[in-house]
């Protein structure tokens, strides 16, 4: 509990490990073999929100859309990620 699958497969503690892969992505010491196939796949989906308080709405709604938008798409892959 509380130790990243990643960090149990580098340490040789386990041969195989489960995790997102935006997790697994760059951690030395483990080769990522890739995704799981489609029907046994969970994948997570993020959700975002600017709050009826929010002392700058129109910036947080300006950054919600820059990351939902292509310009961010090339990031999120680089980083284990698909874009919505």
């Amino acid at each position: 509990p509380g130790v990243p699958v990643a960090a149990l497969v580098a340490r040789g503690d386990v041969a195989l490990g489960f995790q997102q892969l935006s997790e697994l992505l760059g951690v030395p010491g483990i080769d990522v073999l890739g995704p799981l196939p489609p029907e046994i796949q969970h994948v997570t989906v993020f959700a975002a929100a600017v709050s009826v308080t929010c002392a700058q709405p129109d910036a947080a709604r300006a950054l919600l859309d820059f990351l939902a938008g292509a310009d961010a798409a090339a990031c999120k892959r680089q980083h284990g990620m698909e874009p919505a």
